[in-house]
């Protein structure tokens, strides 16, 4: 295993065997997800996939074959006559591409893997005991030290160095600076008010004169170091774009990376764009993202200030718009932008906790998963059940409600939701970044003017959206990590999910709200579309692919609609 040589370069100062432990971990926690996915999704060259308890066998061809034990992550290839352990996740890849017949490139997919298990080895070392910020905000995000909950290639961050990593990735708890531009006012599409501007430069540090006609703009240091003076080498030489020396605005990254957080509580947070592969996606920023953005904020707010019961279960953290570069080209367009959005630690109480939920899975310093403490500290006055049953309710509610009654797809995934929890008991939803959103059209009034993009949505790509974050990705995850530390069957926590589903379309029939009976019928087909994650990260297609599942909300086979 050649990447582990990497591992202990940057790990000199601990213990061998406590790298090697980490080490293993980060094989282990790979290998379950891509087994995971190639199970789901049976991505070329598996054919077919027949299970027996625990153990799985994925065909290949009748004498070529994969058995996996899921409880022990034990992996077997079985291929002319021979049966051998696999014991590295590129070893693994190999052995697929044997078979792949041309059709995928898993030779990309190797160095994604490769990337990811340093990565993920480097965190578990670094992080695990690392003391976390006193931010209420920032302290949670830092618990992402597995990151993507199903991704097999969750700690990917191809471009950037290792040592970059430990400098800007969340878990590794550091503090930086921003770098700042000065771009030719016009030179960017602009949607921010003039005091968000403000708001901006004192927060910059900036003393120098800004030259008339100028704005000061961040940008991440990765972007400014390895990107800017590339990209847009003749505007800084025609002098729409000035350089400047200074760092300033003390940040932190939260769980998203490329989004970063300052160290007050009003300071509005940043995402900027970053040039770099982060697990599938290079992480720039979209020209619609920045020209939805405001006009996406106001539509929250004028939902949020008539919808009581949504105010009592939930938050909308507003974006208030940005700059972007509208070019032809596509680097320029997407590498020098960025988005305000509204710092929600402002709405904490001394009493409140607040958990980005893909941080909720995962351990602390005790060696104990985030959310089972929460559950813990609720237990004087709330049982593990009840506590599951209020998390559910609130997330369902608030996804179906501005699904059903306003056309908002969320993207409920866990990443963009985070909870805010009053001694230990799940109490609001903080719903955030409207990058990800599929809003029908057909659904929202006549003044909401949104840009032709991904963003502007069918129906039906409304209820994709919604279906594979909440039900495939969110829901999913809550039910196999609750199943498996209160052993509670998965069957009886579908069935209380799907109780919530029917009180919440029955709340919105009893208001009169026109699509409810039609968005019923979505959610309670056979089948659901679930993101093809690994097949994907091999196809050379660009789009989203997906595979069938079946539908867990029909998990006992007694909805009738």
């Amino acid at each position: 295993m050649n990447w582990t040589k990497d591992v202990y370069a940057h790990s000199e100062q601990f213990d061998r065997q406590y790298i090697q432990r980490c080490i293993q971990n980060s094989i282990d926690i790979t290998f379950s997800k891509m087994m995971a996915c190639l199970i789901e999704e049976q991505t070329h060259p598996i054919q077919n996939v027949v299970k027996r308890g625990d153990h799985f066998t994925l065909y290949v061809n009748e004498d070529t074959f994969i058995e996996y034990t899921h409880t022990y992550q034990r992996i077997y290839v079985n291929a002319n006559a021979q049966h051998i352990e696999v014991l590295d996740p590129l070893h693994l890849i190999d052995w697929l591409n044997q078979y792949n017949q041309m059709q995928y490139d898993y030779q990309l997919l190797k160095v994604e893997i490769e990337n990811h298990l340093i990565n993920q080895a480097l965190s578990f070392i670094h992080c695990s005991q690392m003391p976390k910020s006193d931010h209420p905000l920032l302290k949670s995000e830092q618990y992402v030290i597995t990151g993507h909950n199903i991704h097999p290639c969750a700690k990917t961050k191809l471009g950037l160095t290792f040592n970059e990593v430990m400098q800007y990735a969340p878990e590794y708890n550091q503090a930086f600076k921003l770098n700042w531009l000065l771009v030719k006012q016009g030179f960017l599409y602009n949607n921010l008010e003039t005091s968000e501007i403000q708001t901006l430069a004192k927060f910059s540090g900036y003393t120098g004169e800004i030259p008339e006609g100028y704005d000061l703009i961040p940008v991440h240091p990765y972007q400014f170091e390895h990107v800017i003076r590339n990209i847009y080498k003749d505007e800084i030489e025609q002098g729409d774009i000035i350089v400047l020396a200074h760092k300033g605005g003390l940040v932190k990254s939260t769980s998203s990376f490329r989004t970063v957080c300052p160290l007050d509580d009003m300071t509005p947070i940043i995402k900027l764009p970053v040039n770099a592969q982060m697990t599938s996606t290079i992480r720039s920023i979209s020209n619609n993202s920045i020209i939805n953005s405001k006009t996406i904020g106001d539509y929250f707010k004028y939902i949020y200030r008539t919808d009581e019961r949504l105010n009592e279960i939930s938050l909308p953290v507003l974006e208030y718009g940005g700059m972007t570069y509208i070019h032809d080209t596509e680097d320029k367009q997407r590498n020098l932008s960025f988005i305000l959005r509204e710092n929600n630690t402002q709405y904490l109480t001394t009493q409140s906790q607040l958990y980005a939920a893909t941080c909720l899975f995962e351990f602390n310093e005790h060696h104990r998963k985030v959310y089972t403490d929460l559950i813990e500290t609720a237990s004087i006055h709330q049982s593990p059940i009840d506590w599951f049953e209020q998390y559910i309710s609130i997330l369902v509610e608030t996804t179906l409600t501005l699904m059903t009654k306003y056309g908002i797809g969320l993207e409920a995934h866990l990443q963009n939701m985070s909870f805010e929890f009053i001694n230990g008991t799940p109490q609001r939803l903080h719903v955030r970044d409207f990058g990800g959103l599929r809003i029908d059209d057909t659904r929202i009034p006549a003044w909401l003017d949104l840009s032709n993009a991904l963003t502007r949505a069918t129906t039906e790509g409304m209820y994709e959206k919604v279906q594979n974050t909440l039900i495939s990705n969110h829901l999913n995850t809550l039910v196999r990590h609750f199943s498996a530390d209160y052993k509670y069957d998965e069957t009886l926590l579908w069935q209380k999910i799907k109780t919530t589903f029917d009180h919440v379309f029955e709340q919105l029939q009893q208001q009169n709200i026109q699509h409810t009976e039609a968005d019923k019928h979505a959610f309670y087909t056979e089948t659901i579309n679930e993101k093809a994650l690994l097949t994907m990260r091999v196809s050379t297609e660009k789009q989203d692919i997906y595979v069938q599942r079946h539908n867990p909300l029909l998990m006992n086979d007694d909805i009738k609609v």
